[in-house]
């Protein structure tokens, strides 16, 4: 087990927006798999990400990757949606 972690918890307006956010982020590989584990779980409306890594610096850099992606999957789901 990793000894670092960090859940963060991102309300959607709707469960198919927080399953949508899900389906697009879990692609994404990550790098350094022996040092970084991410989980993705759409729970009602929300999208829940569950980091665990070697060090704060690991969880830092992948939870700003992941909420690059996610400011880019909103904006897409919000062009969408118009």
């Amino acid at each position: 087990m990793l000894p670092c972690s960090v859940t963060l918890n991102i309300p959607f307006q709707t469960e198919k927006q927080a399953v949508i956010a899900k389906r697009s982020l879990e692609p994404d590989p990550i790098l350094k798999a022996n040092e970084l584990a991410v989980e993705y779980i759409a729970e009602d409306s929300s999208l829940i990400c569950k980091f665990t890594g070697v060090n704060d610096r690991a969880l830092r850099v992948a939870i700003s990757s992941v909420i690059d992606n996610l400011k880019t999957v909103v904006e897409c789901m919000d062009e969408f949606e118009r």
